[in-house]
């Protein structure tokens, strides 16, 4: 047993759990900073496959860097942690998810030391990189991006050189639209009782 404590963290991200999970794993290869914490570095990609996480580089070399020990959608999956080791030099990383309000807590625990040539040194290296990690993924699910469309309203106000009546377009006449000339309600208004 290693004398070597886990590494603890957890984030709030605004996403219910299912969605949480779903952006951390089948999400991953959109928010991991390969560049920074990857095998091949930038120009890879990263995802869950067949059981493993794997790195591919741009060549499609891969690096596998765990596999998964525990798979419970939405709430916990745990696995293996060796990237750039062998699989016999493997700690364990758990990540779980649970409802906390309108979102959810996400705790990551990673354990498993002894593994290493310097458990102390290693343990405070991946003391710096989880943070950037998570930041990255807490950002990924604020940003909406496994969240659905995005709507976006724009409004037209006329600044300062617009003329005080008539139109902007020049002296082209005003049409009625169809839907106003026989008194049906607007385009937007069909359908609601």
């Amino acid at each position: 047993m290693s004398t070597v404590p886990p590494i603890r963290r957890e984030i709030l991200v605004d996403a219910d759990p299912a969605v949480a999970f779903e952006v951390f794993t089948a999400g991953i290869g959109q928010w991991w900073p390969l560049e920074e914490h990857g095998v091949h570095g930038k120009g890879g990609a990263v995802a869950f496959e067949d059981g493993r996480l794997v790195e591919r580089s741009a060549d499609e070399e891969a690096a596998v860097w765990g596999t998964v020990t525990r798979w419970e959608p939405p709430t916990a999956v745990a696995f293996t942690w060796h990237p750039g080791r062998p699989a016999e030099r493997a700690s364990y990383v758990a990540v779980t998810f649970g409802a906390e309000g309108g979102q959810t807590l996400v705790r990551l625990e990673h354990t498993g030391w002894e593994a290493f040539d310097d458990p102390a040194a290693a343990r405070a290296e991946y003391d710096h990189g989880w943070p950037l990690v998570l930041g990255r993924y807490q950002e990924h699910v604020s940003d909406g991006n496994e969240a659905g469309d995005t709507w976006v309203a724009l409004l037209h106000r006329p600044g300062p050189a617009a003329p005080v009546s008539g139109s902007l377009l020049g002296s082209r006449p005003r049409t009625t639209p169809a839907w106003r000339a026989d008194s049906s309600p607007s385009p937007s208004a069909r359908g609601r009782s």
